[in-house]
């Protein structure tokens, strides 16, 4: 490549690359400690609920440290996905939405850890590591029977020497410093494999929406595509992804190898010369293969659950109706194609079929006033009221004040009829005084409309208003004509 294509592939890289979006951004060290720190185990997912608690409380500490972080974790969550830094997916009815850090947020994790602290990457153990590596491609890729044996017996000669010099004490024993540096290598070699496990899954999403096009495609590619799918086959499991991934999962499934590769660690880690290792390569060389089997057994699950999702959706009703949706969005395409073409139809004339607004309106959820609990906070201090002995008389006028005596009112109207057969409202009032006024009326009024009888003409009734100063006042109303009457009170009392 010349000069120019260098420069311009770079360029395209860096404008259109999330990894220098993230580079480029002020939230670089915030983004890059929540991923360090809540997905310690690189492409594990984690619930959302559970990422947006851990960063409320992180925002807090972060502030305290002179970080500006005026928002909240969902807001800063929802730009680290539109941004492409984390991955938010559906999950399950159990974990409900989850989340998890990019291809790219990880491989920007990775470079910056390693140019913080880097390890000595020229020494013996990486070239001895690529020697054998290159040998085994060697041997393994060689068709001819010949020379495997060739090699086959020259390993063995080395082996009998190496076993007969160690009969006579003559090996060598690596050094703390050689054996930190293995460990280092070993941590090194793994540390993309977080990476790749992202980089799978989203491949793995990326094919399952290509197949689901080439489903509703009314093209030929959809009878092949159904024909494989009806027929059992896997096509998520049979991509180049889905192999890859699948040929690494079983290797580190293997149980023998398993075994074996957890006893190894455990003798490293329990020798004198390991002792002087530190902590955090002594850490991560533990859980090393632990982790890769938890995040790789949830790609394997993804990878399944995406391969039953297709086969379930070709049976069912949703892609009929999808593909005949797709028949008919086609078809009124062309034929507002055909219509713009003709002339007679613009993007300006008028439509005579009127458009009908749905009901319900649409708001942005940031135009809500939320309710403040603490404009309810009452901040005056309660004051405790003294204890006073109670007076009935009091008690009585209060309630007197409040209430119609109704026990009262029927009193004066049985000594109303006890001295004439009927009597209107105004000669109850004559015979006895209202006690409460206005309220006195009213409740005779009550009591009549109940169990007297109308007389057809109104009448006029007064009584006294005695205010807190005098002098008393008397009032007048005219009300409609009641009356009550001997029979019909006996009757009802």
């Amino acid at each position: 490549m010349s000069l120019v294509s260098h420069a311009l592939g770079f360029a395209r890289f860096r404008r259109e690359s999330p990894m220098m979006a993230l580079l480029r951004s002020d939230h670089l060290p915030v983004v890059l400690a929540v991923v360090a720190s809540y997905f310690p185990q690189g492409a594990l997912a984690r619930p959302a609920h559970e990422i947006y608690a851990l960063l409320d409380e992180g925002l807090r500490q972060l502030r305290g440290e002179g970080f500006s972080l005026p928002r909240g974790p969902q807001d800063y969550v929802g730009d680290w996905v539109r941004s492409g830094w984390l991955v938010r997916r559906p999950g399950t009815v159990r974990t409900g939405e989850t989340l998890e850090p990019s291809e790219d947020v990880l491989a920007v994790l990775d470079a910056l850890q390693r140019w913080d602290s880097p390890h000595r990457s020229v020494s013996a153990s990486r070239i001895e590591s690529l020697s054998l590596a290159l040998q085994t491609l060697a041997q393994e890729s060689d068709p001819d029977a010949g020379r495997r044996l060739g090699e086959l017996e020259r390993q063995r000669e080395e082996i009998e020497r190496r076993i007969e010099a160690t009969h006579r004490g003559e090996f060598e024993v690596l050094t703390p410093v050689q054996v930190t540096e293995r460990v280092a290598d070993i941590l090194d070699l793994a540390a993309s494999i977080p990476a790749d496990f992202a980089r799978v899954r989203h491949e793995l999403g990326d094919l399952n929406r290509q197949l689901r096009r080439q489903l509703l495609d009314p093209e030929d590619s959809r009878g092949d595509v159904l024909e494989e799918i009806f027929r059992g086959v896997d096509l998520i499991g049979d991509s180049d992804a889905g192999r890859s991934f699948n040929s690494f999962f079983e290797v580190l499934l293997d149980r023998e190898r398993t075994a074996l590769i957890d006893r190894w660690i455990a003798e490293v880690l329990g020798r004198e010369e390991t002792q002087d290792v530190p902590e955090h390569l002594r850490v991560g060389l533990y859980r090393l293969f632990r982790d890769m089997e938890e995040a790789a057994y949830e790609v394997s699950q993804e990878m399944t659950g995406l391969a039953r999702s297709l086969r379930h959706y070709v049976t069912t009703e949703e892609f009929a109706e999808n593909r005949r949706m797709i028949q008919l969005l086609r078809a009124t395409r062309h034929s507002a194609a055909e219509a713009a073409q003709e002339g007679s139809v613009s993007a300006l004339n008028q439509m005579e079929t009127p458009l009908v607004r749905i009901g319900m309106q649409l708001r942005s959820v940031a135009a809500m006033r939320l309710r403040n609990p603490g404009e309810e906070r009452v901040d005056e201090v309660p004051q405790q009221v003294e204890e006073v002995e109670l007076d009935a008389e009091v008690l009585m006028e209060q309630i007197r004040a409040s209430e119609i005596d109704f026990e009262e009112l029927e009193e004066a109207v049985e000594a109303a009829l006890a001295k004439q057969p009927v009597a209107t409202i105004a000669q109850v009032l004559e015979l006895t005084p209202a006690t409460q006024g206005l309220a006195s009326v009213v409740g005779l009024l009550y009591l009549a409309m109940s169990r007297g009888v109308p007389t057809g003409r109104a009448q006029t009734v007064q009584w006294e208003d005695a205010g807190e100063e005098p002098p008393v006042k008397v009032r007048r109303a005219r009300i409609s004509g009641w009356q009550f009457t001997r029979d019909t009170d006996q009757e009802e009392m």
